[in-house]
């Protein structure tokens, strides 16, 4: 059987897109996975004070870990894995409970509640038929909105060049960095409103937003 190659099969494991489109499209979704992925560990080592070979480890752990999650969800294991096209990456949503926790128990204590953690979120996920009516959407709102709130400040610093960088708060920091922002709101707003193609926008601001997390000059 021929599968349509059209842009919506980017959202079917076995879709077919053209060419052209597969080519961008590929190359966006391994930028957003890195970029992704490595975002996370240097805002925790920045706020906890870690060294560049602990955070050089952790970064290399976690594309592991995200790679492997990606072939679980593409080709699962029992009841395990979604068999959907996912990139499976880093959550911004235990972020600041994670600074909190290494930056007053140490980063042995957060390895452990990651551990401990994710013992219990997984399975909770093999039974969540049972609890997700539990849940309404303006409950995972307000959950989602709060946790950009406590991100805030960690976020403002990062905008700046990063707390305790030699050059925070100079010119080069903020011009890339609102860069970056507008090109992002930019493209929110006319995938959203426009007729251009979904996620497009990202092309947009990654490139930017790598040099800015990076700190090139």
């Amino acid at each position: 059987m021929i599968i349509e190659q059209s842009i919506e099969n980017l959202y079917k494991l076995d879709g077919r897109v053209p060419v052209a489109k597969a080519l961008p499209f590929g190359l966006q979704h391994v930028l957003a996975m890195f970029v992704s992925n490595i975002a996370p560990i240097m805002i925790l080592a920045g706020a906890v004070g870690l060294d560049s070979s602990v955070s050089a480890v952790l970064i290399q752990n976690c594309m592991v870990i995200a790679g492997i999650g990606t072939l679980v969800q593409l080709y699962p294991v029992w009841r395990i894995g979604s068999r959907l096209p996912i990139v499976m990456g880093i959550s911004f949503t235990f972020l600041s409970l994670a600074i909190a926790i290494a930056g007053s128990q140490g980063m042995g204590t957060l390895i452990g509640a990651v551990i401990i953690g994710g013992l219990i979120e997984g399975t909770l996920g093999l039974f969540a038929k049972y609890w997700i009516k539990l849940i309404p959407p303006v409950v995972a709102a307000t959950v989602v909105t709060a946790i950009g709130f406590s991100l805030l400040p960690v976020g403002a610093n990062s905008f700046a060049g990063g707390q305790g960088a030699a050059d925070f708060g100079s010119v080069n920091n903020w011009i890339v960095g609102s860069v970056t922002l507008l090109d992002g709101a930019y493209g929110f707003l006319t995938a959203q409103y426009g007729d251009r193609e979904p996620f497009a926008e990202c092309r947009l601001w990654l490139y930017p937003g790598y040099r800015h997390v990076q700190h090139l000059p």
